[in-house]
């Protein structure tokens, strides 16, 4: 992957400015000194999201997204940070410089590159085959077993592999791909004794494409008994099965607010061709943990739509755990009486799975009613054991509030009274054994750190902690810095008044400390503090958002100059009673820091700043 100076990066975001790159795929209206449209991140009503020039940023103030230009369309194309920089040096009309390759990039780059040729070729090839006399077998079963029409299966690229051994094998070498190409693409396999075979044989042919549309695998269904019934082409250096997802190349287009998750291609192809174009599919239905931090990242809810048979239950309670997890927004769409969507969407149409979704059961409701299966409830001991389960699990809920919601709904649809299930949940909450066993169960053995980090095996993790008043606090500490950071961008005229009570060393470690930093010595300098400048430092648009967030804190209740004054000194002495706690007083220095900034908190109790 190319990687540029900061100086390109820079001199690229500068010539692109942010309304007029966003204004070619959001229609917005200036309000002030802003401008408004409806976000392109979730689905809304009401435009909340938000372009400001003078910043050159963005920010939705409903689902929090924000960053600047490289961003915007990271997010919105779903590309990766250079990518993002050579389509805006396009745009603008900067001429990159060829970025020199070691050899063992060169040729990394090199078989990449034949590898996402022979697939596209590949995936021509089944496709014509598909249309041609030798493919009756194929378009029988997409036509009458699954009822795709043309426009359908163009859509999806949908082909056929037929019965002869080599056909696949042949059309490569007539293309000039060499054996070592054919055999690393896993669609040629060679046995010493019986020679180059391949390995899609009388199967329907599925193109896995990337998230731009680019095939990078092909998968294949069996059209009679063979085993295995699906096939996928080998993982190389373009595919990873555990981070691809079926469909997302279309379904991130979609203007609903949820993607339907199914669980494999034919679900996927007749929701899309009922038109629910946000459907898509892990391969499989073995949710991988790549697969949940890329949903998370998409800022939409998930819907399951997995398989009624034991095995599609047992996964959805998997996703869900994986999903709750890492506190995405899911549900369940059942499919009792009704093997799949896709043979839902046969049976019963289009407005019926609708109103399925619109009536979606809460993953938390579903996890409760199907692990209530496994108890004799008319057995007085099973039954205790149900709500000891039942108990444990409202404990894994980590806000208090919410917690007690369930309470209450749980208590309405089981018969008991909401006072004997909180008693309940004291009485679990002391017992670290069983509270261990039904948070392993819950969330399969993973913790939410494992969701980043390499090794994707799952670790037995430590009960999830409650919301505690030290976090509150640590949340209201960042909206204060949030405020004077906003406050400051805003009015940088204001940093003169109180640049001698405040420095970075007030804010909390971390990235509010590195902004307040960068701020300052700009304030000082009297320069322009960019912060859309600052973020291309950050290509994890994670750290993009939260500095979109903390410089976009709503600054209320400033009707006069006295409430201005009021706010100010209260920021100001909040901040430097925390900086008061952040001194490390085994530091040389520590005890004159102390006492300046004591000298300063009384200093700010006692005079006018405006």
């Amino acid at each position: 992957m190319p990687m540029y100076s900061e100086e390109i990066i820079e001199e690229i975001r500068s010539r692109n400015d942010i309304v007029d790159v966003i204004s070619s795929y959001v229609q917005l209206k200036k309000s002030g000194s802003n401008y408004f449209g409806l976000c392109p991140f979730h689905n809304e009503n009401s435009p909340s999201f938000s372009v400001t020039r003078s910043k050159q940023m963005f920010y939705c103030f409903g689902c929090h997204m924000g960053g600047n230009v490289y961003t915007f369309l990271m997010e919105y194309n779903k590309c990766t940070f250079p990518e993002a920089v050579e389509e805006l040096a396009g745009r603008c009309g900067y001429a990159l410089p060829k970025q020199p390759m070691s050899n063992a990039q060169k040729k990394r780059q090199t078989k990449r590159t034949k590898l996402k040729n022979i697939y596209k070729d590949a995936a021509n090839f089944y496709y014509a085959r598909l249309h041609s006399s030798g493919g009756k077998a194929g378009m029988d079963y997409f036509r009458n077993n699954r009822n795709l029409d043309s426009e359908t299966m163009k859509n999806f690229a949908l082909g056929y592999a037929d019965k002869k051994w080599d056909s696949m094998y042949q059309f490569l070498k007539q293309k000039g791909y060499e054996e070592e190409i054919m055999k690393d693409s896993g669609l040629v396999v060679f046995d010493e004794k019986k020679g180059p075979r391949d390995y899609f044989i009388n199967r329907v042919m599925f193109p896995i494409l990337d998230a731009s549309g680019n095939p990078i695998a092909l998968g294949g269904r069996v059209l009679d008994d063979s085993k295995p019934k699906y096939l996928n082409s080998r993982e190389n250096e373009v595919f990873e099965k555990r981070n691809t997802i079926y469909g997302y190349n279309i379904a991130k287009r979609t203007r609903r607010d949820m993607f339907i998750l199914c669980e494999g291609y034919m679900d996927v192809i007749a929701l899309h061709r009922a038109g629910f174009d946000n459907a898509i599919a892990a391969l499989g239905t073995a949710l991988t943990k790549q697969h949940v931090k890329k949903l998370k990242d998409s800022h939409k809810k998930i819907y399951l739509c997995f398989d009624s048979d034991f095995a599609g239950v047992d996964a959805a309670l998997r996703a869900i755990g994986m999903l709750r997890l890492l506190e995405v927004d899911c549900k369940v769409i059942t499919m009792e009486e009704y093997k799949d969507p896709d043979e839902y969407i046969k049976a019963k149409g289009a407005e019926a799975f609708e109103e399925r979704i619109k009536n979606a059961e809460n993953s938390f409701l579903f996890s409760i009613r199907k692990r209530r299966e496994d108890f004799d409830v008319n057995d007085p001991e099973e039954n205790n054991r149900f709500f000891r389960n039942m108990a444990g699990r409202i404990i894994t809920i980590p806000t208090e509030i919410e917690r007690e919601n369930y309470i209450v709904v749980l208590a309405d649809m089981y018969n008991v009274s909401p006072d004997s299930l909180r008693e309940l949940i004291r009485d679990v909450s002391k017992n670290k054994d069983e509270l261990n066993a039904i948070e392993e169960e819950v969330y399969k053995g993973y913790r939410k750190s494992d969701f980043f980090n390499e090794n994707d095996e799952p670790k037995v993790s430590t009960f999830p902690k409650k919301v505690d008043a030290k976090n509150k606090s640590k949340e209201g500490l960042k909206e204060t810095e949030g405020i004077l950071l906003t406050w400051l961008l805003d009015e940088p005229a204001l940093y003169s008044a109180i640049k001698e009570y405040i420095d970075p060393m007030d804010f909390s470690e971390g990235l509010y400390r590195d902004i307040a930093t960068e701020m300052f010595e700009s304030l000082s300098e009297d320069k322009e503090f960019e912060p859309a400048s600052i973020m291309c430092a950050f290509e994890d648009n994670e750290a993009h958002q939260e500095i979109a967030k903390m410089l976009h804190t709503k600054i209320e209740g400033l009707e006069s100059k006295k409430d201005k004054e009021t706010l100010l000194k209260e920021t100001l002495i909040k901040l430097k009673n925390e900086g008061l706690n952040n001194v490390d007083k085994t530091k040389p220095g520590a005890g004159k820091r102390i006492r300046k900034i004591k000298e300063d908190i009384r200093n700010l109790r006692d005079i006018d700043l405006l």
